[in-house]
């Protein structure tokens, strides 16, 4: 269904969420779409990934993971490199998962009203991540995203 020229759209309340495991056959490249697991999916008027968090049950590697757009199918848009530390969320030593909108770990991202970083998606596009190098082996890295999607007025 097509929007009118003067139509806004708004966002749902319902929130939804995605979830991408990487493991010892997601490695990729900075700036590619080789191995990319998706997160979410943006809906039919886009999205907008609210929270975005990461866990890993490997106790000897700290996982490096590549988070990217993919829009249109074929165009790779970076979003930033994230380091999900040894064992994030998964013990008691390290507790606390990895939070990619924390206003650190990827600047330049936009602001919402609460003074949090969001990631907009528009209508078609895919947030994947890929690792950059094995996790070691039988182990892998959750990635979690909550989101809004925009709905028709």
């Amino acid at each position: 269904m097509a929007l009118r020229n003067d139509a806004i759209v708004r966002v749902a309340n319902e929130l939804n969420s995605g979830i991408a495991v990487l493991n010892g056959t997601t490695i990729g490249t900075l700036g590619s779409n080789t191995n990319g697991v998706t997160i979410e999916t943006a809906g039919t008027y886009g999205t907008r990934i609210i929270s975005l968090i990461a866990s890993t049950d490997d106790a000897s590697l700290s996982p490096n993971v590549f988070l990217y757009i993919l829009r249109g199918g074929s165009t790779v848009v970076p979003i930033g490199l994230v380091n999900v530390p040894i064992s994030a969320g998964n013990t008691n030593a390290a507790r606390f998962v990895t939070d990619f909108l924390n206003g650190t770990n990827i600047p330049g991202l936009p602001i919402d009203n609460t003074g949090r970083q969001y990631i907009p998606l528009v209508a078609g596009d895919v947030l994947r991540a890929t690792t950059l190098a094995n996790l070691t082996a039988g182990r892998s890295c959750w990635i979690t995203s909550f989101a809004q999607d925009f709905v028709a007025p």
